[in-house]
């Protein structure tokens, strides 16, 4: 009579295959659960967990067999902080603009990586990330980065010993705060975390200087100090186009039509710490062709000739690069530059309180109150959304304010 073999018995306190065990650490004491889980690498690899304990490594264990039966894999490797971010910005932020990756670099070096670089990247916390923001926005941002090392010792505060307590401001606690952000969530599509922790701690929004601009009074006193000057007509232009300082330094005669009287718009000169760049406009909106006014069209084309004599005279030293308004040899100008000269040139004017950028505001404001419909007024600054020119740069002067109120007590009184 044929039987039938038995069955084996499963060894007692054993668990089948691929169910994982727990057992207590001797050195320690601490509870240790292991399992092999799908990881980043596409391969199975035997993963630990840990508790004080045996019901803390109990639940880490059943949360890391859940993520692999949901197809979500371990990270193959442990990271710190100090060393994904690092990763982060070679693999990532390369691809931007030179000052974008220059801002996220400085981010990570003085800020991110000091308070944060101990930490392993699959068990940051939201309360880490809250306890950081809440350091960074007491700290002095001069002490951290010895911003004042190279001045002289009469002008020294943090590196001699006197505290300057420079805080960052609200935007630059929300630059801090998009950077780890950012960086989380590249993270969480190499699926290396589970979620991004930054998102779920809020930083106060900045709130954004409303742009005033100049009076008429005070834009004819700038460019009266400069009549005669090489750079007269770049205040022309940045007066009647409102256009960025990058823009007016990378703005190229091949940019312009003087036939058909029009400007396009296409680059920006920025520093780096690598030098000048010449790239593309900030966005694509900024990308746009505009109309030049009569004044601005015929200050270039006596500009143009006056270029083309200069040209001439320094051929020696002249290096072309088309640009309208190049350094005295042609190349592009230092952005550096142009600021010492505005700040020679407000306090000629009797204007030491007013910024280059103050002139972008004038042009904005103006057609504002010129009544120039807010759509049309956002093509000509070039802006994302007629939101941003509403908000940022129109303003209601006491004049219009008073015309209104008055219609008001006109009606009620």
């Amino acid at each position: 009579m044929h039987r039938q073999p038995k069955k084996r018995q499963a060894a007692s306190g054993r668990n089948p295959n691929g169910e994982g065990s727990i057992y207590q650490r001797s050195s320690d004491g601490r509870w240790v659960g292991q399992a092999y889980v799908l990881t980043t690498e596409g391969t199975r690899k035997r993963k630990f967990v840990y508790g004080a304990t045996w019901d803390e490594a109990h639940t880490k264990l059943v949360e890391l067999k859940s993520r692999s039966q949901r197809g979500i894999p371990t990270p193959d490797r442990a990271w710190k902080i100090a060393d994904y971010l690092p990763y982060w910005l070679s693999a990532y932020v390369t691809d931007l603009k030179p000052t974008t990756a220059r801002g996220y670099e400085s981010a990570v070096r003085l800020h991110l990586v000091p308070a944060l670089g101990t930490k392993r990247l699959d068990t940051l916390q939201v309360q880490h990330v809250k306890t950081f923001m809440n350091d960074f926005r007491v700290k002095c941002l001069c002490c951290t980065a010895g911003l004042d090392r190279t001045r002289r010792p009469a002008r020294q505060c943090c590196s001699a010993g006197r505290c300057c307590k420079r805080y960052p401001s609200s935007r630059q606690i929300q630059f801090v705060h998009a950077v780890l952000r950012n960086a989380l969530q590249h993270a969480m599509r190499e699926e290396l975390v589970a979620r991004n922790v930054a998102k779920l701690v809020r930083v106060p929004a900045p709130r954004y200087r409303v742009g005033k601009g100049l009076t008429v009074e005070q834009v004819r006193k700038l460019l009266a100090a400069t009549e005669g000057h090489r750079l007269h007509p770049l205040y022309v232009v940045a007066a009647t186009l409102g256009l960025r300082r990058g823009e007016l330094l990378g703005l190229r005669w091949s940019d312009l039509d003087l036939d058909a009287g029009t400007a396009a718009i296409g680059q920006t000169v920025q520093r780096t710490a690598a030098g000048l760049h010449l790239q593309d406009t900030k966005t694509e909106e900024s990308e746009s062709v505009l109309p030049l006014p009569d004044w601005t069209w015929l200050v270039l084309l006596d500009h143009q000739e006056r270029q083309r004599r200069e040209r001439a005279r320094l051929a020696e030293v002249w290096q072309e690069h088309g640009l309208v308004f190049p350094s005295e040899v042609g190349t592009p100008m230092e952005p550096r530059n142009l600021n010492r000269h505005f700040a020679a040139l407000r306090e000629r004017a009797g204007c030491p309180d007013v910024r280059l950028h103050d002139l972008r505001h004038t042009v904005v404001s103006l057609l504002m109150e010129l009544g120039v419909p807010p759509h049309v007024v956002q093509a000509i600054a070039r802006h994302a959304d007629v939101k941003l020119t509403l908000k940022v740069y129109s303003h209601a002067n006491l004049d219009a304010m008073r015309q209104a109120l008055g219609k008001l007590d006109g009606r009620l009184s």
